[in-house]
């Protein structure tokens, strides 16, 4: 997992601020994960999840400042790679709704958790596993998916928001 530690090179409106000690790096703030990293030039840039889209859009100087500017509420916790991709899509799993390849792969990972609930025991390891690479299968076609819409293709795959305002 990346570490963040404390440096003064990094200074904002006279205050100082924690740097990233590995990049990228990976945050949950509040029910958002995040994925900031540092270039070169030192200015930290990101992306967080947006729940309702599914998609990840850039991280505002706020953003930034809420994980690395010391004292500043501190409601948010750094995850490893594999944590970010766990949290990312038990998020999108949770929050949308549709049809097509990531939707079935998401009703797999309901099958799994509710035959443990029905036989009233833990996930065991192969469990675990197999959850761990369907998650890495949802997030890839996520990340492929903004790919595409990126380049002015059309969606490949609809879908709706069924969280909570």
């Amino acid at each position: 997992m990346g570490t963040i530690r404390w440096t003064a090179q990094n200074i904002l409106e006279g205050a100082q601020m924690l740097r990233l000690g590995e990049s990228p790096s990976y945050f949950r703030y509040y029910n958002r994960t995040m994925r900031l990293e540092e270039p070169i030039d030192g200015n930290v840039v990101g992306e967080k999840l947006n729940i309702r889209t599914g998609s990840f859009e850039p991280v505002s100087l706020d953003d930034v400042d809420a994980v690395l500017r010391p004292g500043t509420g501190m409601d948010f916790t750094q995850l490893t790679e594999d944590e970010f991709v766990q949290e990312t899509e038990d998020a999108r799993r949770c929050y949308l709704r549709g049809d097509g390849p990531i939707f079935d792969i998401y009703r797999q990972i309901d099958e799994i958790f509710s035959t443990a609930k029905k036989e009233g025991r833990r996930i065991n390891s192969d469990e675990s596993q197999k959850l761990s690479s369907l998650r890495r299968q949802s997030f890839r076609l996520w990340e492929d998916e903004s790919a595409r819409r990126a380049t002015g293709e059309s969606p490949s795959f609809r879908y709706t928001w069924v969280g909570k305002t």
